[in-house]
């Protein structure tokens, strides 16, 4: 259950959540199953705090700090990350349907049996991530940056990884059936039991 005090600062908007952020340092901030549908988050400070089972769909959070955040579980469909920072967030089995994540640093983020279905993904930084069986149908990895990743048994079925760098990514039963790899740094990828 989320802090019904915290949940009433962020609804005063961006400046006054970011401002309390600072003074009060230290308080990681639980937000867990709140609805924040549609608020526009954008440059929020949401560093380390609790956003697990939270409905952020429609929200938007371009440009915002949620590194080390856990959003487990949570609904992101449709919401806005571009350029985001959610280096080594907790994304797993987090829904997220039609997000926008062009150019977020999702850097050793563990997006685990995530639903990223038809997402916009281009020049996101997803280095390091942990992708095990999340699915990744039709969505768009133009440019990204998969750098030893690891996307064991992860569904990639016609997803556009066109010059995505998969540079010593675990592809490892991963499904990249109709995948558009057209481009794509593929050195030392382990690609075992690819299905393609």
């Amino acid at each position: 259950m989320a802090n019904e005090e915290h949940v009433a600062i962020l609804q005063q908007g961006v400046s006054a959540w970011n401002k309390w952020r600072k003074t009060a340092s230290g308080t990681w901030p639980d937000l867990s199953g709140a609805n924040l549908v549609g608020l526009n988050l954008t440059n929020a400070d949401f560093f380390r705090a609790n956003l697990s089972k939270a409905d952020l769909s429609h929200a938007n959070f371009s440009g915002a700090n949620l590194s080390g955040a856990n959003l487990s579980e949570a609904n992101l469909s449709e919401a806005n990350f571009t350029k985001a920072n959610l280096s080594e967030a907790n994304l797993c089995e987090t829904y997220l349907a039609k997000t926008n994540l062009a150019d977020a640093n999702l850097a050793e983020a563990n997006l685990m049996k995530a639903y990223l279905i038809e997402s916009f993904l281009p020049g996101a930084n997803l280095s390091e991530a942990n992708l095990f069986r999340s699915n990744l149908f039709e969505s768009d990895l133009f440019r990204a940056n998969l750098t030893g990743a690891n996307l064991f048994k992860a569904n990639l079925t016609e997803a556009n990884l066109i010059e995505a760098y998969l540079v010593g990514a675990n592809l490892f039963k991963a499904n990249l059936s109709e995948a558009d790899l057209n481009g794509a740094k593929l050195d030392d990828a382990c690609k075992d039991s690819l299905k393609l």
